[in-house]
């Protein structure tokens, strides 16, 4: 591993790893750690040639903030004026200082600063504002989450048909936050967010059904940290020892200086009458004064460095016993087993459960999912039959089809705890695939009137760090991908090469001059990138960011209240690297492949209208390869080829399936382990839609 100081050690904790340095770490036991991410555009900027030639503001002032603009003198009549109330509206601090707004630093913002700004708005029956002021006791921003007010007050604003409330109520309502665990809810609040449920259409999602896997992950990451401490704890000791050895040295040889120094005395005191002989030992008496005032200011320095060390030892000595009973308490509170089925296509009308809908003539229909059991799997049914799960909890069986067939996947892990989910299997109308190459007439004639809108691509691409290990693909994906962008799809796209904090922030700042709230936004991201394994905060690295010093690193949590400062109507943050602070798939709505020709056309209509924000990640919160693509990176191959595959119409989580698969198998073959992940990001306004690719032609 990159040997890197103790503070960057800590915060490593996901990276992008080269191919060739895999196979050499596993021969030599030492691989060097990068993370990374691509994307694409036209416009190319190199960003380091950029930053020469600009006048630069201050990065943070692109930085989100929430802003209070001062009111407006309006005129009533011909003789009244008077002031109307302020306005909170999020924006960036350099748009709110244009509009001679109020706000607090990005970086110093918290629970009262941000109640400050929405809360007067929230109780006079603002449904933004209380939709905002449910986020800001649901994220904590400081102090300990409230999931049950942030209820109350999603539950305000959702009643008023605000449907960034509704997506946070369906999330609430799905993890069982401040809210008994309601799956049929949750789905519910998700469909009539999404607007899915006019027109007889049913929303159709991922279905999950798992205890929260976050202890699992705090408790691995946990393990790390103690270990990571046993082992400074252990350095510690042997300085400690090391320095008590140099310190008996040094006193050994202190003793020894003054009992020299004695000698001299006596010699002087009796060769007082030989002057040539007394100034000798005179010299010499003062050179061992010398000698002796050098050796007990060492002697000193090494005690006082010895004791520092003590100390250090001792406090971390004692975050270690903390850590250990803190570990103890969490092995015996591991997450139950889950259950998530990806494959058919889950859906849910108005007040019902969950429903698979199968084409007429029919007898079976596979099932596909997956089941995570953190305690270990004891065992696993469905409709009481033995299932076959693989090493990975990857499931496949099928299941015979008749009249509302009723299946239910039971899961039991070595603790006896249980996770159920039971569905319906009912006659479906005509399929159609959407992706599918047979159906891309009839889904390019469905499409005919839909207004998709413009699409923009800001493709970020970093190779050349000063302070990393500088990257082998990153560059070439993001302008591959940018290309297939522009001539495939027809975005509008702008590619920086090597950027460092300020083009990155400025270009986001850039786009909220372009987009409107009709047009499409993918942000594609390759280079480094960290996560932190105590806040499970993830960052992108710039090629300023520095190893010791966090400042120009770019927290995944500004990317993402950035995307509230945008109109775009649909967001896909496309991500080589972690990203962190994402919801579940089951707030994506899917196409169900049981619509005819007249629901498909609602179908897109609906997507086209509903805003997203979603991100695909390459490897989730694991390590991911640069390389083992050939010119590309794994993940940037496998999204390349489905970006190129003959369709008039395709849906990000399609994409996401395709991608999925193509980077464990050709990660697994390699002895690597990378498994994709596709979800809305959270508290950035994702009300149910999804990012649909349109080809030109």
């Amino acid at each position: 591993m990159k040997h890197l100081n103790e503070k960057t050690r800590k915060k490593v904790a996901h990276t992008r790893i080269s191919l060739k340095s895999f196979q050499r770490g596993i021969m030599a036991f030492a691989v060097t750690l990068i993370v990374g991410c691509a994307a694409g555009m036209n416009t190319s900027d190199n960003a380091s040639q950029a930053a020469e030639n600009t006048t630069r503001t201050s990065p943070d002032k692109f930085l989100p903030v929430d802003c209070l603009l001062p009111p407006q003198v309006r005129k009533l009549g011909a003789q009244m004026t008077y002031m109307a109330a302020r306005r909170p509206i999020k924006t960036t601090a350099q748009d709110c200082e244009i509009r001679g707004g109020e706000y607090v630093a990005y970086d110093r913002a918290d629970y009262r600063t941000a109640l400050q700004t929405w809360l007067e708005q929230a109780k006079q029956g603002n449904a933004e504002a209380q939709a905002y002021v449910g986020e800001i006791y649901e994220k904590g921003l400081g102090l300990p989450a409230d999931y049950k007010t942030a209820f109350t007050w999603y539950s305000r604003a959702a009643e008023q048909n605000n449907s960034r409330a509704q997506i946070n109520l369906g999330y609430l309502y799905e993890k069982g936050l401040g809210v008994p665990r309601d799956m049929v809810k949750a789905l519910n609040w998700y469909r009539r967010a999404s607007g899915i449920g006019e027109d007889h259409l049913d929303y159709s999602s991922n279905i999950e059904v798992r205890a929260t896997t976050l202890a699992q992950e705090q408790t691995e990451t946990l393990r790390q940290e103690i270990q990571r401490r046993e082992q400074q704890v252990q350095n510690l000791t042997a300085s400690v020892t090391d320095m008590q050895k140099q310190l008996q040295q040094r006193e050994n040889t202190l003793q020894d200086a003054q009992q020299q120094l004695a000698q001299l005395n006596t010699k002087m005191t009796q060769d007082k009458e030989n002057t040539a002989r007394l100034e000798e030992l005179k010299i010499a008496y003062a050179a061992q004064k010398k000698r002796i005032a050098q050796t007990k200011a060492a002697v000193v320095a090494l005690q006082s460095q010895m004791l520092r060390i003590q100390t250090q030892a001792t406090r971390q000595t004692g975050n270690l016993t903390t850590q250990r009973q803190m570990l103890a308490m969490q092995d015996q509170d591991i997450a139950g087993p889950s259950i998530e089925v990806f494959d058919p296509v889950i859906v849910i009308t108005r007040g019902s459960g969950p429903v698979v809908r199968v084409p007429p003539g029919d007898t079976e229909r596979p099932i596909k999912g997956k089941i995570t059991a953190p305690a270990g799997l004891k065992q696993a049914s469905v409709n009481k039959q033995p299932l076959s799960v693989d090493d990975e909890g990857i499931f496949q069986t099928s299941i015979p089809v008749s009249d509302k067939t009723q299946v239910s996947i039971l899961a039991t892990d070595k603790q006896d705890r249980t996770a159920r989910f039971s569905f319906i299997m009912e006659p479906g109308r005509r399929m159609v695939a959407l992706g599918n190459s047979s159906s891309r007439s009839r889904v390019r004639l469905a499409s005919r009137g839909v207004n998709f809108g413009r699409y923009f691509a800001l493709v970020i691409g970093n190779n050349d760090y000063p302070q990393f290990p500088t990257l082998e693909t990153a560059v070439n994906d993001a302008k591959h991908v940018a290309d297939v962008l522009q001539s495939d799809y027809g975005f509008k796209t702008r590619l920086i090469l090597n950027a460092d904090r300020y083009a990155i922030l400025s270009a986001l700042n850039d786009l909220r001059g372009q987009l409107t709230e009709t047009d499409n936004l993918l942000i594609y991201y390759a280079g480094h990138g960290e996560r932190d394994p105590e806040t499970l905060q993830g960052y992108w690295l710039p090629i300023d960011a520095e190893q010791e010093n966090t400042a120009n690193w770019i927290a995944n949590s500004t990317i993402s209240d950035l995307l509230n400062t945008l109109k775009a109507k649909h967001v896909l943050v496309v991500a080589d690297s972690c990203y962190s602070g994402s919801m579940t798939q089951s707030s994506v709505a899917r196409i169900d492949a049981q619509l005819d020709d007249e629901h498909l056309k609602k179908w897109l209509k609906v997507m086209a209208k509903t805003p997203s924000r979603t991100v695909l990640t390459s490897g989730g919160v694991s390590p991911v390869l640069d390389s083992g693509g050939g010119e590309h990176s794994v993940f940037a191959k496998a999204f390349l080829q489905e970006l190129k595959k003959d369709t008039s119409i395709i849906d990000a989580y399609k994409i996401y399936l395709g991608v999925s698969q193509q980077v464990k198998t050709e990660a697994a073959s390699v002895g690597f382990l990378q498994r994709p992940t596709y979800a809305p990001i959270r508290h950035t306004g994702h009300n149910g839609g999804e990012f649909l690719f349109v080809k030109e032609g």
